[in-house]
């Protein structure tokens, strides 16, 4: 893809660049890549070895689209591992849940697979905090700014359950907050 050649050569304008948040630098590359990487093994460690979680703590760059950075993520990692397993492990891996619990929106995920019924996006997100335009995940809960932890919980409780149900995903990727 031409998005990615561009990043890792450093060919981004300075528009792209600044959509991205940080200064382009070869760190820059190594880490987006490692950190796409992680949680592609994260993914295949569940569908090879049969382990029941597993995790990758420099993940969750969900506010990367497939042709550009934004909002300090470089690649979507997420959606990145999602595509491998759904390719990869068809056998057992027919359906993906997305849960994203950041305080804003995953909008590079709900974006990425919006035509695509086998992956669900769910994200629960801070009402008043949008820094980019809104995309449409399958089900998006905005959550009241100043909104305390008990209120968060029952709301969460309210949704997440349902949505197992309705999903019952091969492969569920949890984003528990970056920001």
């Amino acid at each position: 893809h031409e998005y990615v050649a561009s990043y890792v050569e450093g060919r981004l304008t300075v528009a792209q660049n600044r959509r991205v948040g940080f200064p382009w630098s070869q760190a820059s590359v190594d880490r987006s890549l490692s950190s796409t990487g992680g949680t592609v093994a994260a993914a295949r460690a569940v569908c090879e070895k049969g382990v029941v979680f597993a995790g990758h703590l420099a993940g969750g760059t969900h506010h990367s689209f497939a042709d550009r950075g934004e909002g300090f993520c470089v690649f979507n990692d997420i959606a990145v591992a999602a595509r491998v397993a759904l390719r990869d492990y068809s056998s057992t891996v027919s359906s993906v849940l997305i849960v994203d619990l950041d305080v804003h929106q995953g909008n590079g995920c709900a974006h990425i697979f919006k035509d695509d019924p086998s992956v669900f996006t769910f994200s629960m997100q801070c009402a008043s905090n949008y820094f980019s335009a809104r995309q449409e995940s399958d089900l998006d809960v905005d959550v009241p700014a100043g909104t305390q932890d008990a209120e968060y919980l029952s709301l969460l409780a309210d949704h997440l359950p349902r949505v197992f149900r309705t999903v019952r995903p091969s492969l569920t990727f949890f984003q528990a907050g970056c920001d």
